[in-house]
Formats: structure tokens, sequence, C-alpha cells
């Protein structure tokens, strides 16, 4: 009998929670108890080896996947034909040129659908495109049409009508040029079929090999055991979102690898990895940016603009990549203005409210009394539209607060980086995230970088596992989504706090790199 079966999401959920249960109360006994009383290390480190293995285990939801099935069909139908047909589709035309080419496929009367216009990020209706379907064709040589048509046709056999439908109204194909420079070669390596989307599949699970290897190689097992049962146990960012999709853990790894080679002190290689992921998917450069304010607060201090050689080097190979990634994916996908094309694309993205938002900016948009639950419509064309305006104007109003806090942040985050390694500064980049930005909860994973900081700060480690489950617990008191992401986001801003304030030095620390 398959595992998924066997499995569902609240059994999966139950063991997640225990896993984190279980490795927190081990790192706080470690942490709490005298000498006598903590375990003897053989018995301490099979206990923590255990759960850094279920919690990889838990990630891939006890290998149930998807409940069943290995493949995320969503995310497979965005990336695939978003990044193989980037040259004609853009940023704005995967759903319209989906029902042009539905229309050549089936019956009429079905053709008529909810369809998100990507441009505005309002939804509508296939009418225009079924009016004129030439307004995609056109954009398509013959034979490229004729590729295309079959890859649509081959996907929407994957899955059921009714999915198929809601594909549509979905959020588009929002990957940078320099992600779809990557996509689009290993998509166009011939007609979609089972094969070529098995290959496809294979690489995010190397990907996540290589990037516990680079957790392993940096930073030791224990630290990366800790980091695995959060990525692996975490509420917002399990196996459902992203997993069994193309690719979706690329800047994952780059983000590690990079801080990996900053702790041993390979700081050219760490700033082009971390560069490499903010080209990837932009938000990694809170990375780059937690850096960059700790050397500008230990200018101010010292009154010097003087550079130290590592960050010098680290500097050095970010520009490298940044620039040359910039200059390739430009070339690659059809000039500067697609880069323009993607800022616009992220900017409607970013303005519009989603219910699995999270972030400083997702606490400060909430008001209890425009609730998705009470606000939402469903005699709407987009029942959630009341829901959204509610958010907009809450958030106007609370934004000289988030600015307060977000500038108290920066300020403590710069003197906490001040004068430490690279790596640290770093890492600490990570918890940067929750307070600058709101993204869709699944790139909370890399919050998993602040494990590393365990070396230093042994209580990073019990915080972390206690916040990935956190929704779990938000989830048995609130039932919408909105309410539990609100919850989510501000226990994650806590975090963010704690783990800069306990990683801040009580005095300068001067290091070799100086």
């Amino acid at each position: 009998m398959p595992p998924g079966l066997l499995l569902d999401l609240r059994t999966v959920g139950a063991a997640k929670v225990a896993v984190a249960l279980a490795t927190a109360a081990l790192l706080l006994r470690g942490s709490w108890a005298g000498p006598g009383a903590w375990p003897r290390a053989p018995v301490r480190d099979r206990l923590l080896a255990a759960l850094g293995f279920a919690g990889l285990a838990c990630w891939w939801n006890l290998f149930a996947f998807q409940f069943p099935g290995f493949a995320h069909p969503s995310e497979t139908f965005h990336y695939y034909l978003g990044a193989k047909y980037f040259p004609e589709l853009g940023y704005t035309r995967l759903y319209e040129c989906v029902a042009a080419a539905d229309a050549e496929a089936l019956d009429p009367a079905s053709l008529r659908r909810p369809m998100r216009d990507l441009a505005t990020n309002e939804l509508t209706t296939t009418d225009a495109v079924l009016a004129d379907p030439s307004r995609c064709t056109a954009r398509f040589e013959t034979a490229r049409w004729s590729e295309f048509r079959h890859d649509v046709d081959f996907l929407r056999g994957l899955v059921p009508p009714r999915r198929w439908n809601s594909f549509q109204q979905d959020h588009g194909y929002n990957a940078t040029p320099a992600w779809t420079l990557v996509g689009h070669l290993v998509t166009n390596t011939g007609p979609a079929s089972m094969a070529q989307l098995r290959l496809l599949w294979a690489l995010d699970p190397l990907l996540l090999l290589a990037l516990w290897g680079a957790a392993l190689w940096g930073f030791g097992w224990r630290l990366a055991a800790v980091a695995a049962v959060y990525f692996g146990t975490n509420y917002l960012s399990p196996y459902n979102w992203t997993g069994g999709a193309i690719l979706r853990q690329d800047w994952l790894a780059a983000s590690v690898l990079g801080v990996a080679l900053l702790r041993r002190d390979r700081p050219v290689a760490g700033g082009a990895w971390i560069a490499w992921a903010t080209l990837l998917r932009v938000f990694p450069g809170c990375l780059l940016a937690a850096v960059a304010l700790g050397a500008a607060w230990r200018m101010v201090r010292t009154r010097s603009l003087r550079l130290r050689p590592a960050e010098i080097r680290f500097a050095t190979g970010a520009a490298i990549v940044l620039a040359l990634g910039f200059a390739v994916s430009s070339a690659a996908t059809g000039g500067p203005s697609r880069w323009l094309e993607f800022a616009e694309r992220s900017r409607v993205q970013l303005a519009t409210p989603l219910a699995n938002h999270v972030g400083l900016v997702t606490a400060l948009s909430y008001d209890s009394r425009s609730r998705s639950e009470l606000a939402r419509n469903s005699s709407l064309e987009d029942p959630m539209a009341p829901w959204k305006e509610a958010r907009r104007e809450r958030f106007a109003e609370r934004r000289p607060l988030f600015a307060s806090i977000a500038v108290a942040f920066g300020l403590l985050l710069a003197r906490a980086a001040a004068g430490q390694p690279l790596w640290i500064g770093a890492a600490l980049g990570a918890a940067l995230v929750p307070v600058a930005l709101e993204l869709t909860g699944y790139y909370w994973s890399l919050l998993l970088i602040l494990a590393f900081l365990g070396e230093r700060r042994p209580a990073i480690g019990p915080a972390l596992c206690l916040f990935g489950i956190s929704g779990y617990a938000a989830s048995e008191l609130w039932h919408w989504t909105d309410e539990i992401h609100v919850v989510v986001s501000v226990v994650g801003v806590a975090l963010s706090f704690l783990a800069v304030w306990l990683c801040r030095p009580a005095t300068h620390v001067v290091t070799s790199e100086e």
C-alpha cells in the first residue's frame, strides 16, 4: 500500500512536533543542567543524530510525499512551462496562452473559467483570449506553438480537470532572469514526458544532498542535525509547498554553501555563492546586507572607511558573481529589460496580500475585524478582494511603526555583526528576513542557517526548534490560514530579535580577520 494511504497531514504534523520538541528538550537540558546531570556524550550524540535524521525524514512527510505521489503538479506546471517558454510568455502570458492551447484541444463548453490576470494579479476569465487566441499564438513560431501545445496537453493529462483549472488562478511564474536562464536550459531538453520530468524532479534531492554536505563540512554534524530538525519540522515550509518540483531548493543550497565557505575562511567563494543565491531569489541578499551593516557599524564606530581584508575578498566574490550573473542572464533571456519586467512583476506580487504571507508586514496588516473568516465574500469574482483591501489599508496606517521597528532591528543587527567573523554576520542576515520582508511562508526555510549560530549561542537551537512548530500550536487555536500566519509572523519576528540580541558582542571583538 502506498505510504500516502497510511499517513495523513495530521499524523505527519504530530510526528514533526514530537521530533522538534524532543530536540529542543535535549538541547535545553544541555544548556541548563549541571555537568553531572548532562547525559553521557555518546547517549546525547546518538539521540541528536537520530533526531537529525528524523527531521530530514519529516520534510519528506515521512516518505508519504504529496499524500501520495512524489511530484507537485502545480509547481511543475508553473516552473516547467514558465521557464521553457519564457521567450514567448514572459511574466504575464502563461495562463492566457495555456487557455489558448486548451481551446485547440478541449470541448469549447469547458473552456470558460476563472483566470488570474498576471499583469494585475486580479481574477478575470478566459473570455478575452478565447475570443482572440492570436494574442498568444502570434508570439510563437509554428513549430514552437506545436511543442507548447504538446507540453500543455501532456501536463493537463497528469491532473483532474478541476485541478488543472485551479492552476490558472494561482499567481504565475515569478522566477528571476537568472533562475530562468538555468530553468530554460534544463527544460529545453525535449518535449514533456515522464522520463524528462523524473530527471527534473531529481534535481532538488541532489541539491538538498549538497546542502547537507555543505552544512556538515562547515559546521559539523551536531549543528547540521539541529538545522535538519528545523528544516524538516517547521510548519511554514513543508514538502507540500515546494517538494517534487523543479529547482526549488537551489537558492537555499547556495545560501548554506556560502555561509559554510565563510566559516571555513573562504570569503571570496562564500560571497560568490551567496550572491548567486541572491540572483536566484533576491531575498538571500539579506545575508549580504547583514555583512554590509556590520562593516558600516564598525566603520562609524572607528571613524575609518577601511575594510578588513576578509570583507574586501567577500565583496569581491559577491560583486563578480552579481555582475556576471546579471549580464549573462540578461543576454540569455532578452536583455536587461527582463530584470525590469521581473521588478515590475515583483512589485505587483508584493502588493497583493496572500493568506500564506509571513513577516512583520503581515503581522502589522492584521485586523481581527477584517480577517478572512469575516471579510471573504463568495459572491465576488475574487472572494478575497475585501480582505486584501483591508490588509492594504491597515498596513498603510501602521507603516511608520513598521519603519521604526525595522530601523531598530537594523541597528541591533549592525552592532551584532560588527567586528565578528563574516559567517556570523551572514548567518544573522537570515534573521533580517522576518523583520524586513513579507514573503510566502516556505521561504522561511532560510532560517535553518540560524542553527549554525548555536556554535556561539547554544540557546538559539532550541528556540529555533520551538519556533518551527509554533504554527502547529497556532492551528489548534485558529483555523484560518491568515490568522495562523499572523501568529507565526509575530513569533518569527521575536525569534529574529532574540537571535541578534544573543549574538551581540558584549565588548568589541577583535578577530583574526581584522
